[in-house]
């Protein structure tokens, strides 16, 4: 489905700093949750506004170590709301249609697992991409685009109602799907890959280490009574490809995650996706699972 771009880099959303115990600390996380892409993550949308409603219920089971063994057990269960408002103009750069988005994330509870104290729902880090360019062709549809991920949301160093991140960062993402054959309404494998650079952060003196994240899905789509349903697996990987400046770990992490996915178009302009994803290959971090359920409509 065109409109699932939306849910590209900008898309953006919650950020996730996943954290440390006093036993062991894991190195400090990107923003960008990794898999929230899917399914024709790449998809050239029309001409137009649309408007994203994500939804990420999401666990911090265990903190794995260097090894992939089990250090501690974290047990949180988290919630996370993105709305994200996507603009593409019939102006083109290069052949391709220029637009913009903005994500406003809200969540529940310390993002970081050392302290899950508070519970309530606060703001979390605005993602603003100011260039978005997407192109279609007979078998694929392509994109590039440029973010700014903010430290809007609240960040003190130890706090219990942190939702930000304290530090600005900046990501470079090109994508692709590719439909064999040229039909839209059949096939599609998806990649979405994603250079976040990160700077310093706010109080600590430390600068997280960059990462690189990659989104990718197999789908298929079939008719069901009248509506067109993609029905696939989705799934990433994540590595922390530069070590953070300081700080009790600077050991790189990185962690997989798959699963189903599936998209029902709704009524007229409107869309609906869930998508369950299971981590596994956890290095360094901690390792939990994600359930998202994504509502669409062009406005």
């Amino acid at each position: 489905m065109r409109w699932c771009q939306v849910a590209a880099p900008i898309a953006v959303l919650l950020i996730l700093t996943r954290g440390a115990s006093a036993q062991f600390a894991t190195p400090i996380h990107g923003h960008y949750p990794p898999g929230q892409t899917g399914l024709r993550g790449a998809a050239a949308p029309d001409p137009g506004w649309s408007l994203t409603d994500f939804n990420r219920l999401f666990s911090n089971l265990d903190t794995r170590n260097q090894e992939g063994d089990t250090v501690e057990a974290v047990n949180q269960a988290k919630y996370a709301n993105i709305a994200m408002i996507g603009w593409t103009s019939d102006y083109q750069v290069f052949g391709m249609n220029f637009g913009s988005l903005v994500g406003i994330p809200f969540a529940t509870g310390n993002l970081n697992p050392d302290n899950p104290t508070d519970s309530s729902m606060g703001l979390g880090d605005i993602i603003v991409t100011p260039i978005s360019l997407t192109a279609s062709a007979p078998t694929f549809d392509y994109q590039f685009q440029f973010s700014v991920w903010t430290p809007s949301g609240k960040f003190q160093p130890g706090g219990s109602d942190n939702r930000g991140s304290g530090f600005w960062s900046v990501i470079y993402t090109a994508g692709v799907v590719w439909y064999p054959g040229g039909d839209r309404k059949a096939w599609s494998l998806s990649g979405v890959a994603r250079i976040e650079q990160n700077f310093d952060q706010a109080y600590t003196g430390i600068t997280p280490g960059d990462n690189f994240d990659i989104d990718w899905g197999l789908a298929r789509m079939v008719e069901v009574g009248n509506r067109n349903v993609d029905i696939g697996v989705s799934g990433f990987g994540t590595w922390q490809i530069t070590r953070q400046s300081a700080g009790p770990n600077t050991s790189p992490y990185r962690y997989f995650g798959a699963g189903p996915e599936i998209s029902v178009p709704i009524a007229g302009r409107f869309a609906a996706r869930v998508r369950a994803q299971w981590e596994f290959g956890a290095r360094n971090v901690v390792q939990g699972n994600n359930i998202w359920i994504i509502l669409n409509a062009r406005l």
